[in-house]
């Protein structure tokens, strides 16, 4: 485990942690392109919402919305938690947060619509990902909390 500490704080990030965030943003990334197959922006109301705030076109919202939040995020990745991990763990909890609800979202309207709706199949994959992160980060912290009693 690598702790950094820096004035009178410790952040914690490992190899383990850097790797599942990684992979929890190509899931992302992959769940963005299950939802456009989809269409999603036609089937579900606050998604063509918010597209429709970026572009007339909720297809072309929806693109820029993806393009620009997938890019920030392997962005993320690359300069912040591989390369500066004192910086990078409250963002990576609101990412958990973010991931939650996008998950409880699409369950919800699934089992409410009792079918298929895009983005269904890889919000369980995003599930896995994000209960991982979230132990990985708890029990980094409990270590971190036994180390600083000694």
């Amino acid at each position: 485990m690598h702790f950094v500490k820096v004035g009178r704080k410790h952040y914690i990030m490992n190899n383990r942690i850097r790797m599942t965030f990684l992979l929890l943003v190509i899931a992302q990334a992959i769940h963005a392109v299950e939802e456009y197959l989809g269409n999603l922006w036609e089937v579900y109301a606050p998604a063509k919402f918010v597209c429709n705030l970026i572009s007339p076109n909720p297809k072309t919202g929806f693109l820029i919305i993806n393009t620009l939040f997938t890019s920030f995020s392997f962005l993320y990745w690359w300069s912040l938690v591989q390369r500066k991990p004192m910086s990078s763990s409250g963002l990576i909890w609101l990412w958990i947060v973010l991931e939650i609800l996008n998950v409880i979202g699409h369950i919800s309207w699934t089992l409410y619509a009792k079918t298929y709706t895009p983005g269904g199949v890889t919000a369980i994959i995003l599930l896995i990902l994000v209960i991982s992160l979230f132990k990985q980060l708890i029990s980094t912290n409990s270590a971190l909390a036994k180390d600083n009693k000694k």
